[in-house]
Protein backbone atom coordinates (compact mmCIF):
# COMPACT_ATOMS: atom_id res chain seq x y z
CA UNK A 1 0.00 0.00 0.00
CA UNK A 2 1.19 3.59 -0.25
CA UNK A 3 0.82 4.52 3.22
CA UNK A 4 2.89 1.84 4.16
CA UNK A 5 5.56 2.50 1.70
CA UNK A 6 4.81 6.69 3.03
CA UNK A 7 4.89 5.57 6.36
CA UNK A 8 8.61 3.81 5.93
CA UNK A 9 10.17 5.99 4.44
CA UNK A 10 9.31 8.88 6.69
CA UNK A 11 10.67 6.46 9.13
CA UNK A 12 14.00 6.26 7.96
CA UNK A 13 14.01 9.94 7.47
CA UNK A 14 13.32 10.63 11.32
CA UNK A 15 16.04 7.70 12.05
CA UNK A 16 18.05 8.92 9.95
CA UNK A 17 17.35 12.39 11.20
CA UNK A 18 18.42 11.63 14.73
CA UNK A 19 21.55 9.98 14.21
CA UNK A 20 19.95 6.56 14.24
CA UNK A 21 19.26 7.45 18.04
CA UNK A 22 15.59 7.16 17.29
CA UNK A 23 14.72 3.40 17.26
CA UNK A 24 12.86 2.19 14.30
CA UNK A 25 9.64 0.90 15.56
CA UNK A 26 9.57 4.43 17.45
CA UNK A 27 10.06 6.20 14.15
CA UNK A 28 7.65 4.24 12.33
CA UNK A 29 4.86 5.48 15.34
CA UNK A 30 6.07 8.80 14.71
CA UNK A 31 5.90 9.09 11.12
CA UNK A 32 2.38 7.22 11.25
CA UNK A 33 0.57 9.52 13.03
CA UNK A 34 2.15 12.74 11.30
CA UNK A 35 0.31 10.51 8.15
CA UNK A 36 -2.72 9.39 9.51
CA UNK A 37 -1.75 5.93 9.97
CA UNK A 38 -1.77 4.93 13.23
CA UNK A 39 -2.54 1.16 14.05
CA UNK A 40 -5.87 1.81 15.98
CA UNK A 41 -6.28 -2.04 16.77
CA UNK A 42 -2.75 -2.20 18.85
CA UNK A 43 -3.71 0.96 20.84
CA UNK A 44 -4.70 0.61 24.24
CA UNK A 45 -8.56 2.21 24.60
CA UNK A 46 -7.22 5.35 26.76
CA UNK A 47 -5.46 5.91 23.83
CA UNK A 48 -8.25 5.39 21.39
CA UNK A 49 -10.59 7.93 23.13
CA UNK A 50 -8.75 10.75 22.47
CA UNK A 51 -7.99 10.03 18.50
CA UNK A 52 -11.81 9.38 18.35
CA UNK A 53 -12.49 12.62 19.46
CA UNK A 54 -9.94 14.72 16.94
CA UNK A 55 -12.34 12.70 14.19
CA UNK A 56 -15.68 12.79 15.53
CA UNK A 57 -15.83 16.41 17.72
CA UNK A 58 -17.49 14.42 20.32
CA UNK A 59 -16.26 15.15 23.96
CA UNK A 60 -13.96 12.66 25.80
CA UNK A 61 -17.14 11.77 28.02
CA UNK A 62 -18.96 10.85 25.05
CA UNK A 63 -16.38 8.88 23.38
CA UNK A 64 -15.29 7.49 26.33
CA UNK A 65 -18.59 5.30 26.75
CA UNK A 66 -18.23 4.40 23.22
CA UNK A 67 -14.46 2.59 23.38
CA UNK A 68 -14.11 -0.30 25.83
CA UNK A 69 -11.63 -2.91 26.21
CA UNK A 70 -13.69 -5.21 23.69
CA UNK A 71 -14.34 -2.07 21.20
CA UNK A 72 -13.09 -2.75 17.46
CA UNK A 73 -10.75 0.02 15.82
CA UNK A 74 -12.66 3.63 17.34
CA UNK A 75 -15.75 1.91 17.16
CA UNK A 76 -18.07 3.77 14.57
CA UNK A 77 -18.63 0.26 13.20
CA UNK A 78 -18.54 -1.87 16.24
CA UNK A 79 -22.42 -2.57 17.03
CA UNK A 80 -25.24 -4.96 17.37
CA UNK A 81 -26.76 -6.47 14.18
CA UNK A 82 -29.98 -4.25 15.29
CA UNK A 83 -27.99 -0.85 15.39
CA UNK A 84 -26.09 -1.70 12.02
CA UNK A 85 -29.90 -2.16 10.23
CA UNK A 86 -31.46 0.27 11.65
CA UNK A 87 -28.48 2.67 11.08
CA UNK A 88 -28.16 1.64 7.14
CA UNK A 89 -32.41 2.88 7.22
CA UNK A 90 -31.60 6.02 8.70
CA UNK A 91 -28.96 6.17 6.09
CA UNK A 92 -31.35 6.61 3.66
CA UNK A 93 -33.62 9.08 5.36
CA UNK A 94 -30.62 11.50 6.14
CA UNK A 95 -28.75 11.24 2.74
CA UNK A 96 -31.97 11.69 0.09
CA UNK A 97 -33.63 15.00 -0.19
CA UNK A 98 -34.73 17.83 -2.07
CA UNK A 99 -35.56 15.57 -4.89
CA UNK A 100 -38.25 12.52 -4.82
CA UNK A 101 -36.02 10.02 -6.03
CA UNK A 102 -37.36 7.06 -4.31
CA UNK A 103 -39.25 6.21 -1.86
CA UNK A 104 -37.48 7.13 1.02
CA UNK A 105 -36.44 10.52 -0.44
CA UNK A 106 -40.12 11.11 0.77
CA UNK A 107 -39.12 10.96 4.50
CA UNK A 108 -36.61 13.97 3.08
CA UNK A 109 -34.68 14.06 6.30
CA UNK A 110 -31.29 15.12 5.16
CA UNK A 111 -32.35 18.70 6.65
CA UNK A 112 -31.42 17.06 9.51
CA UNK A 113 -27.52 18.56 8.37
CA UNK A 114 -28.58 22.16 9.04
CA UNK A 115 -28.50 21.41 12.73
CA UNK A 116 -24.51 19.97 12.59
CA UNK A 117 -25.11 17.00 15.09
CA UNK A 118 -22.32 15.09 16.16
CA UNK A 119 -22.56 11.53 15.88
CA UNK A 120 -21.70 9.35 18.80
CA UNK A 121 -22.25 6.12 17.61
CA UNK A 122 -21.92 3.09 20.80
CA UNK A 123 -22.59 -0.32 20.57
CA UNK A 124 -26.06 -0.81 21.60
CA UNK A 125 -27.47 2.64 20.17
CA UNK A 126 -26.44 5.61 18.35
CA UNK A 127 -26.71 8.85 20.34
CA UNK A 128 -26.78 11.93 18.23
CA UNK A 129 -25.37 15.59 20.28
CA UNK A 130 -27.31 18.02 18.97
CA UNK A 131 -26.55 21.21 21.31
CA UNK A 132 -28.59 23.76 19.63
CA UNK A 133 -32.00 21.83 19.12
CA UNK A 134 -32.81 18.14 20.24
CA UNK A 135 -36.48 18.40 20.37
CA UNK A 136 -36.02 20.11 16.76
CA UNK A 137 -33.91 17.05 15.22
CA UNK A 138 -36.64 14.87 16.58
CA UNK A 139 -39.38 16.27 15.05
CA UNK A 140 -37.58 15.52 11.63
CA UNK A 141 -37.00 11.71 12.15
CA UNK A 142 -40.42 11.01 14.30
CA UNK A 143 -44.08 10.48 12.97
CA UNK A 144 -46.61 12.33 14.99
CA UNK A 145 -50.61 11.23 14.78
CA UNK A 146 -51.94 11.95 12.37
CA UNK A 147 -49.06 12.74 10.05
CA UNK A 148 -48.83 9.71 7.29
CA UNK A 149 -45.98 10.82 5.25
CA UNK A 150 -43.54 11.95 7.50
CA UNK A 151 -41.48 9.84 10.08
CA UNK A 152 -38.54 6.98 9.90
CA UNK A 153 -41.06 3.81 9.66
CA UNK A 154 -40.96 2.29 12.92
CA UNK A 155 -39.13 4.89 15.05
CA UNK A 156 -40.51 6.03 18.43
CA UNK A 157 -40.45 7.80 20.84
CA UNK A 158 -39.68 6.28 24.33
CA UNK A 159 -38.69 8.65 26.74
CA UNK A 160 -37.73 11.66 27.06
CA UNK A 161 -35.29 13.26 30.18
CA UNK A 162 -32.88 15.84 31.40
CA UNK A 163 -29.12 15.45 31.52
CA UNK A 164 -26.34 17.71 33.08
CA UNK A 165 -29.47 20.22 32.55
CA UNK A 166 -30.09 19.53 28.91
CA UNK A 167 -32.94 17.53 27.21
CA UNK A 168 -32.62 14.07 25.51
CA UNK A 169 -34.81 12.11 23.68
CA UNK A 170 -34.64 8.39 23.59
CA UNK A 171 -36.20 6.88 20.77
CA UNK A 172 -36.96 2.85 19.49
CA UNK A 173 -37.17 1.82 16.12
CA UNK A 174 -39.78 -1.13 16.40
CA UNK A 175 -38.68 -3.35 13.55
CA UNK A 176 -35.06 -3.83 14.62
CA UNK A 177 -34.93 -2.61 18.08
CA UNK A 178 -32.67 -0.53 18.17
CA UNK A 179 -32.42 2.71 19.88
CA UNK A 180 -31.26 6.15 19.02
CA UNK A 181 -30.76 8.92 21.48
CA UNK A 182 -30.81 13.03 20.80
CA UNK A 183 -29.87 15.01 23.20
CA UNK A 184 -28.20 18.47 23.54
CA UNK A 185 -25.83 16.98 26.56
CA UNK A 186 -22.33 17.28 24.90
CA UNK A 187 -21.79 14.29 26.70
CA UNK A 188 -24.24 11.96 25.31
CA UNK A 189 -25.56 11.06 28.99
CA UNK A 190 -27.69 7.95 28.24
CA UNK A 191 -29.41 8.43 31.59
CA UNK A 192 -31.17 11.44 33.53
CA UNK A 193 -33.66 13.07 35.92
CA UNK A 194 -36.89 14.24 35.51
CA UNK A 195 -37.53 11.03 33.11
CA UNK A 196 -40.83 11.11 31.52
CA UNK A 197 -42.61 9.33 28.96
CA UNK A 198 -44.66 11.37 27.61
CA UNK A 199 -43.40 13.20 24.91
CA UNK A 200 -43.78 16.94 24.18
CA UNK A 201 -45.16 16.46 20.81
CA UNK A 202 -47.77 14.44 19.41
CA UNK A 203 -44.71 12.57 18.06
CA UNK A 204 -46.06 8.30 18.10
CA UNK A 205 -44.70 6.34 21.20
CA UNK A 206 -43.31 2.87 21.84
CA UNK A 207 -47.26 1.74 22.40
CA UNK A 208 -48.20 3.11 18.95
CA UNK A 209 -47.94 -0.39 16.63
CA UNK A 210 -46.77 0.31 13.21
CA UNK A 211 -49.15 1.70 10.96
CA UNK A 212 -50.50 0.34 7.61
CA UNK A 213 -48.42 3.62 5.72
CA UNK A 214 -45.32 2.65 7.72
CA UNK A 215 -44.98 -0.93 6.93
CA UNK A 216 -45.90 0.09 2.95
CA UNK A 217 -42.84 2.39 3.32
CA UNK A 218 -40.78 -0.44 4.55
CA UNK A 219 -41.74 -3.12 1.78
CA UNK A 220 -40.99 -0.02 -0.84
CA UNK A 221 -37.02 -0.09 0.47
CA UNK A 222 -35.23 -2.88 -1.61
CA UNK A 223 -33.51 -5.59 0.09
CA UNK A 224 -29.71 -4.64 1.50
CA UNK A 225 -27.09 -6.89 1.64
CA UNK A 226 -24.99 -7.89 4.70
CA UNK A 227 -22.19 -5.90 3.14
CA UNK A 228 -23.88 -3.11 1.85
CA UNK A 229 -25.67 -2.66 5.43
CA UNK A 230 -22.13 -2.22 6.68
CA UNK A 231 -21.67 0.24 4.13
CA UNK A 232 -24.64 2.51 4.65
CA UNK A 233 -24.65 2.31 8.25
CA UNK A 234 -20.89 3.77 8.13
CA UNK A 235 -22.16 6.61 6.10
CA UNK A 236 -24.39 7.72 9.70
CA UNK A 237 -21.43 7.21 11.73
CA UNK A 238 -19.50 9.49 9.15
CA UNK A 239 -21.59 11.74 9.48
CA UNK A 240 -19.43 14.97 10.52
CA UNK A 241 -16.11 13.97 10.86
CA UNK A 242 -12.96 16.11 10.25
CA UNK A 243 -9.92 14.78 9.48
CA UNK A 244 -7.09 15.26 12.42
CA UNK A 245 -4.74 16.57 9.76
CA UNK A 246 -7.36 18.63 8.20
CA UNK A 247 -7.17 17.12 4.54
CA UNK A 248 -10.81 16.34 4.21
CA UNK A 249 -13.97 16.67 6.15
CA UNK A 250 -17.79 14.90 5.53
CA UNK A 251 -20.45 17.63 6.63
CA UNK A 252 -23.05 17.71 4.73
CA UNK A 253 -23.79 21.58 5.03
CA UNK A 254 -20.47 23.23 5.05
CA UNK A 255 -16.97 22.94 5.17
CA UNK A 256 -15.17 23.20 8.37
CA UNK A 257 -11.61 23.16 7.35
CA UNK A 258 -13.14 26.76 5.41
CA UNK A 259 -11.25 25.49 2.53
CA UNK A 260 -11.79 27.89 -0.54
CA UNK A 261 -12.53 25.03 -3.36
CA UNK A 262 -14.60 22.85 -0.66
CA UNK A 263 -16.62 26.24 -0.09
CA UNK A 264 -17.46 26.91 -3.97
CA UNK A 265 -19.33 23.64 -3.80
CA UNK A 266 -21.90 25.64 -2.62
CA UNK A 267 -22.89 27.33 -5.22
CA UNK A 268 -25.86 29.75 -5.63
CA UNK A 269 -28.36 26.46 -6.97
CA UNK A 270 -27.87 24.92 -3.91
CA UNK A 271 -27.96 27.79 -1.20
CA UNK A 272 -31.23 29.39 -2.56
CA UNK A 273 -32.92 25.93 -2.74
CA UNK A 274 -30.59 23.47 -1.14
CA UNK A 275 -28.47 21.01 -2.05
CA UNK A 276 -29.74 17.38 -3.78
CA UNK A 277 -29.31 13.85 -2.54
CA UNK A 278 -29.92 10.76 -3.73
CA UNK A 279 -28.87 7.08 -2.37
CA UNK A 280 -30.35 4.39 -4.02
CA UNK A 281 -28.92 0.53 -4.56
CA UNK A 282 -30.43 -2.74 -4.14
CA UNK A 283 -28.43 -5.74 -2.52
CA UNK A 284 -24.93 -5.31 -3.25
CA UNK A 285 -25.11 -2.36 -5.57
CA UNK A 286 -25.47 1.13 -4.18
CA UNK A 287 -24.99 4.97 -5.23
CA UNK A 288 -24.95 7.88 -3.81
CA UNK A 289 -25.40 11.37 -5.92
CA UNK A 290 -25.20 14.89 -4.49
CA UNK A 291 -24.31 18.62 -5.15
CA UNK A 292 -22.73 20.93 -2.02
CA UNK A 293 -20.56 19.55 0.97
CA UNK A 294 -19.23 17.16 1.15
CA UNK A 295 -16.37 16.45 -1.97
CA UNK A 296 -16.88 12.74 -2.89
CA UNK A 297 -13.04 12.19 -2.39
CA UNK A 298 -13.78 13.50 0.92
CA UNK A 299 -16.55 11.11 1.90
CA UNK A 300 -14.92 8.19 0.49
CA UNK A 301 -11.71 9.02 2.29
CA UNK A 302 -13.45 8.78 5.34
CA UNK A 303 -15.22 5.15 4.60
CA UNK A 304 -12.01 3.88 3.94
CA UNK A 305 -8.88 5.67 6.21
CA UNK A 306 -6.09 3.68 7.74
CA UNK A 307 -7.89 4.93 11.01
CA UNK A 308 -11.05 5.68 10.70
CA UNK A 309 -12.84 3.52 7.70
CA UNK A 310 -14.52 0.97 7.45
CA UNK A 311 -12.19 -2.59 8.01
CA UNK A 312 -11.61 -3.85 4.70
CA UNK A 313 -13.06 -1.54 3.15
CA UNK A 314 -11.02 -0.79 -0.67
CA UNK A 315 -11.51 2.73 -2.92
CA UNK A 316 -11.18 2.77 -6.46
CA UNK A 317 -11.80 5.59 -9.20
CA UNK A 318 -12.99 6.44 -12.27
CA UNK A 319 -12.71 9.95 -13.73
CA UNK A 320 -14.80 11.50 -11.30
CA UNK A 321 -16.59 8.66 -9.66
CA UNK A 322 -15.37 6.94 -6.31
CA UNK A 323 -16.50 3.26 -5.75
CA UNK A 324 -16.25 2.35 -2.23
CA UNK A 325 -15.98 -1.90 -2.14
CA UNK A 326 -16.54 -4.25 1.01
CA UNK A 327 -16.62 -7.78 0.62
CA UNK A 328 -19.05 -8.28 -2.61
CA UNK A 329 -21.10 -4.62 -2.10
CA UNK A 330 -20.03 -1.13 -3.38
CA UNK A 331 -20.73 2.14 -2.88
CA UNK A 332 -20.22 4.69 -5.83
CA UNK A 333 -19.66 8.33 -5.09
CA UNK A 334 -20.50 11.09 -7.04
CA UNK A 335 -21.12 14.67 -7.75
CA UNK A 336 -24.37 15.54 -9.63
CA UNK A 337 -28.20 15.32 -9.34
CA UNK A 338 -27.86 12.17 -11.30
Amino acid sequence: MTLDRDITTLARRIRHASGDVIAFRQARLTAAHELGGLPVHTMEPSERVPLRVQYTGESEAAAGTAITGDTHGLGLDHCTDEQRAFRALLALALFNGNVYTGPTARWNYSVVASYDPVMSPRRDRLVMVAERAPENVATRLLASEGAATFGVPGLRHEASYTCHGERSLCLRHLPTGALLTITGDPAGCRRGRKRSLVPLHSYLTVHHGLTSHERHALAAVPPISADATTLLAGLVSRYNLVDRRGRWATSLSWDPLGRPGVEGRREADVMRRGAVRRLWGAGDSWAYRWTGCPAPHDLATALTHREVGIKGAALTRHGDAYRVMLGTASLDLRDGEG
